[in-house]
C-alpha cells in the first residue's frame, strides 16, 4: 500500500507520540494551575507527568533502533520511569475521587508505591532481573522482559483493574449526576490508554503492529471532551482553542518536512483532514459557549426579577405585620379600656347597694 512502510508508520507515530506527550503535560499543568493545593489534581498531575515520560521517551527510543540500539535500550528505561508509577498514581486519584474511607484500599498505597520505587531501582541498577538487551522487528524494538517483569506486570495490571472497579463502582453508584458522568469518562478515557500496554508484547518476543501507541492520543481526546463539556476537575473551555492549535501546528510541521512528491500529498491530505476537524471542533464549543452564556444570561435575569419580586414581597409582608401589630395594639387598648369602665361601673352599683342596706 502507498506510503504504508515502517518509516512511514514510525513517523505517523512520532507524531502521534509528541502530541499525547505534549497534551499531557499540557492537561497535567493546566489542572494543577487550577487548585495547586487539591490532592486530586495534584495525582492527575502526577499521572499525566508519567504518561508525558512514557510517550515521549518513546520517540527517540523507536526512532534508535535500527541505527543505535544502546540509545534504544536507554530511552526504553526512561520509558518505564513513568510508565511503573501510572498504576499507583491512578489507584490513588480513584480513592480520593471516590472518597474512599475502608483501610482495605488505602493500605495498598504504600504498597504500590514501595513496589513502583523498586521497579525503577531495578530498571537502572539491576537491569538483568527487569530489562536487558533488545528485541528487534520491522515495526521498531523493545527491550526484552526479564523474570522480574512478571512481577511489574502483576502489579501493573493489578492496580489498574482496581483503579477501574472504583471508577466503575463510583460512576454507576454516585447520586452526584455531575460525579457520575465526570467517572464515566475517565473510565472509558483510561480503558484506552490501558489498551497501551500491548506495547508490552514485543518485550516478550511477540512482533505486534504498534497500535498500541495510537490508543493515548485516543485518552487525551477523550478528557479533552469530558473537561470541555462536563467541567472535569474545573478545568475551563479555553482549553479547546490550545489543542487544536497546538495539534494544527504539529500536523503543519509535520507535512512541511515532506520528502518526495506521493510523501506530500499525503501529509497534506493528513493536514487539511486535521484543520477540518479543528475548525469544526473550535466553531461547535464556541457555539455551545454562546449559547450557555445567553441562556446564563437569561436565568441571571429572571432571577434577578425573581429577587426583586420577593424583596417587594418581603417589604409589603413587613409592611402588612407593622400594621396588624398597630391594630393589635389598639384593639387591645380599647377593649382594655372598655372592660376598666364596665369593670368600674359593676363596682360602683355594688357599693350604690351597700350603702342602700346601711340606711
Amino acid at each position: 500500500m502507498l506510503g504504508i512502510t515502517p518509516d512511514f508508520v514510525l513517523q505517523v507515530l512520532t507524531i502521534f507520540l509528541w502530541s499525547g506527550a505534549v497534551l499531557s503535560v499540557f492537561f497535567g499543568g493546566f489542572t494543577w494551575f487550577q487548585d495547586k493545593r487539591s490532592p486530586i489534581n495534584i495525582l492527575f498531575a502526577l499521572v499525566t507527568v508519567s504518561v508525558s515520560i512514557w510517550l515521549g521517551a518513546s520517540v527517540p527510543m523507536l526512532n534508535s533502533c535500527k541505527t543505535a540500539e544502546a540509545a534504544a535500550y536507554f530511552w526504553d528505561k526512561v520509558v518505564y520511569c513513568g510508565v511503573v508509577f501510572i498504576p499507583i498514581f491512578l489507584l490513588h486519584f480513584s480513592l480520593i475521587m471516590s472518597k474512599e474511607k475502608g483501610q482495605r484500599y488505602k493500605a495498598l498505597l504504600p504498597v504500590g508505591y514501595a513496589a513502583a520505587t523498586i521497579f525503577l531501582l531495578s530498571i537502572w541498577f539491576f537491569p538483568q532481573f527487569f530489562i536487558q538487551g533488545l528485541f528487534k522487528y520491522e515495526w521498531g524494538c523493545h527491550s526484552i522482559a526479564q523474570p522480574g517483569h512478571n512481577l511489574f506486570l502483576a502489579y501493573f495490571v493489578g492496580y489498574l483493574l482496581l483503579f477501574f472497579y472504583k471508577m466503575f463502582k463510583l460512576w454507576r453508584s454516585s447520586q452526584d449526576s455531575v460525579l457520575k458522568i465526570q467517572s464515566k469518562y475517565i473510565f472509558y478515557s483510561f480503558m484506552f490508554l490501558f489498551a497501551s500496554s500491548l506495547a508490552f508484547l514485543p518485550g516478550y518476543g511477540i512482533p505486534v503492529f504498534p497500535i498500541a501507541y495510537i490508543f493515548p492520543l485516543i485518552w487525551v481526546l477523550i478528557l479533552t471532551y469530558a473537561i470541555t463539556q462536563h467541567s472535569l476537575l474545573n478545568a475551563k473551555v479555553i482549553i479547546v482553542d490550545v489543542l487544536a492549535a497546538l495539534v494544527v501546528f504539529t500536523v503543519l510541521v509535520y507535512t512541511l518536512l515532506s520528502k518526495g512528491t506521493s510523501d506530500v500529498v499525503i501529509r497534506l491530505s493528513f493536514f487539511t483532514l486535521i484543520l477540518v476537524f479543528a475548525w469544526l471542533a473550535v466553531r461547535g464549543v464556541h457555539r455551545e459557549i454562546n449559547e450557555k452564556e445567553r441562556l446564563g444570561a437569561m436565568v441571571k435575569e429572571r432571577t434577578r426579577e425573581l429577587e426583586e419580586s420577593k424583596k417587594m414581597a418581603e417589604e409589603s409582608r413587613k409592611i402588612a405585620e407593622d400594621r396588624a401589630a398597630e391594630l393589635e395594639r389598639w384593639y387591645n387598648a380599647t377593649i382594655g379600656r372598655e372592660l376598666k369602665m364596665a369593670e368600674l361601673k359593676k363596682t360602683i352599683q355594688n357599693l350604690e347597694d351597700e350603702a342602700k342596706i346601711k340606711k
